[in-house]
């Protein structure tokens, strides 16, 4: 658990960055400034804009220097949200309704679009703004939609590779995070190597991340999530655990979702027992942890106070709990 004060930061953090959130767009057409307020007021935890702010701390910079970086890559993040959403023919995100479900599919991408603008804007006012900053948010966002086309890829091929699936998803998810830390750094003017090593530190948390997504996926539910589960499972999606699991016990595995296709909740409870019986679901727990472990020790490296960063790796660890 962390302490008190601790808590008290994140959470001031967390209700800044919220406020600032609802002025970034409140001019323009109402079928846009609607839709993209809808979605910046979401209430995620906000991690990747506060782990942006931390870095910055860490390296002795203030929140002010890093705060429109912060900014610029929760929207980026809540761009790709809106798409993958509709990508995926997900109906709940954050606990309500997804924007194409909400409006429609036009409105869903027009928004997208317009947030993509406003993060690229909220780039530019980076007090210490440069050309490494731009590029390295650009190169984010090539390598999230990257990520996102192999994410695709996979739904149609039969045989996905593990290795080629930790590949995509540092791609999806961890380079979005590592993207986090990186910005905080360069925006504080940290040195080129340490900036190095705070992005693979947040590349490897988000891969960890990403794990345990897959893994609270089966064994959680949609309001702790704040998502639908029913299409990932009912697609048979690739992930860590359905990877191991096509490999290992292809019969029971098939066996448990075509229950799914039938009667949802009996086919997963079935799903969770073989992942079980299999070992599977131990081997995601064992991989999560030494990922954490590689990261703690990449973060260990670097002379600055870690305190705050080493929260991130609490929240892995403590997630879905």
């Amino acid at each position: 658990m962390l302490p008190l004060a601790f808590e008290k930061l994140i959470s001031a953090y967390r209700d800044e960055i919220n406020s600032q959130l609802l002025t970034v767009y409140n001019a323009g057409p109402e079928s846009l400034v609607e839709p993209i307020n809808y979605v910046l007021s979401g209430k995620g935890k906000r991690v990747r804009p506060i782990l942006t702010l931390f870095t910055a701390e860490s390296f002795g910079g203030t929140k002010a220097e890093s705060l429109p970086a912060a900014l610029a890559v929760e929207i980026l993040h809540n761009f790709t949200l809106v798409h993958d959403d509709i990508m995926d023919e997900d109906n709940i995100r954050h606990g309500k309704p997804t924007v194409h479900h909400k409006w429609d599919v036009g409105t869903a991408i027009l928004s997208g679009d317009a947030m993509l603008s406003l993060a690229l804007k909220m780039v530019q006012k980076s007090p210490r703004f440069n050309e490494k900053l731009m590029t390295s948010f650009i190169d984010g966002l090539q390598a999230v939609c990257e990520g996102q086309a192999y994410d695709k890829e996979f739904e149609s091929r039969d045989n996905v590779t593990l290795d080629e699936y930790i590949y995509m998803i540092d791609l999806k998810t961890g380079y979005l995070i590592g993207l986090s830390a990186e910005l905080g750094a360069i925006s504080v003017g940290a040195k080129d190597e340490d900036v190095i090593k705070a992005r693979d530190y947040g590349r490897l948390i988000g891969r960890a991340f990403q794990i345990q997504d897959d893994l609270l996926e089966i064994y959680s539910d949609s309001i702790n999530m704040g998502k639908s589960l029913e299409s990932d499972l009912l697609l048979a999606k690739k992930t860590y655990l359905m990877i191991q699991a096509k490999e290992a016990v292809p019969f029971e595995l098939n066996s448990a979702l075509e229950l799914a296709q039938e009667n949802f909740t009996t086919g997963l409870e079935k799903v969770r027992t073989v992942l079980i019986d299999s070992g599977i679901r131990q081997k995601a727990e064992e991989k999560i942890n030494s990922t954490i472990k590689e990261a703690d020790l990449l973060l260990s490296e670097l002379n600055i106070d870690i305190e705050k960063l080493s929260f991130f790796s609490n929240i892995i660890t403590t997630r879905g709990n």
